[in-house]
């Protein structure tokens, strides 16, 4: 009997490893995403589900801050703590601040044929320094959006063309 249950105890551990070898590994990511400035009259907060509309933040970056030239864009605070502490210092989502971020982006409308940009910098362990980095080599991470993304964008206000941005 003891060759049956190893059979059967080595097929399950292969369809199993087929089975997670075969679904996608999804990237973690913040926990909450602030835009802010330009024409916005408020800071504007994506959260749960929404977040994942966005990809991978933290791959290298396929278009650079250069090439985009003197198009308008908003700022991003990328959060990483727990919703219910996205900073980690105590703070609800309601309270805040670029200054508290750990990571820092530029959110890049839409421009004509041009697609919708979301750089990053790179992810640290603790808060950065704001105003966030004024050099564009600073932002090596992140690239054009899906329309997922752009979706969530539309449904929470926050402009996708460069005619909704200007600064």
């Amino acid at each position: 009997m003891p060759m049956p249950v190893r059979t059967l105890s080595a097929v399950v551990m292969v369809a199993v490893s087929l089975l997670a070898s075969s679904s996608r590994l999804q990237a973690l990511g913040p926990t909450v995403m602030m835009f802010y400035g330009g024409t916005l009259t408020k800071p504007v907060f994506v959260t749960g589900a929404d977040i994942a509309a966005f990809g991978d933040l933290l791959r290298p970056a396929t278009v650079a801050v250069k090439d985009l030239g003197n198009r308008p864009y908003l700022g991003v605070a990328f959060f990483w703590g727990p919703e219910t502490n996205p900073a980690l210092n105590g703070h609800p989502i309601s309270e805040l601040t670029p200054q508290m971020a750990w990571q820092h982006g530029r959110f890049y409308a839409a421009a004509g044929s041009q697609p919708a940009v979301l750089l990053a910098t790179q992810l640290t362990k603790s808060t950065q320094a704001v105003p966030v980095p004024t050099a564009g080599a600073a932002f090596v991470n992140g690239g054009p959006i899906q329309d997922s993304a752009i979706a969530v964008l539309k449904r929470l206000g926050i402009p996708v063309t460069t005619q909704g941005i200007s600064h």
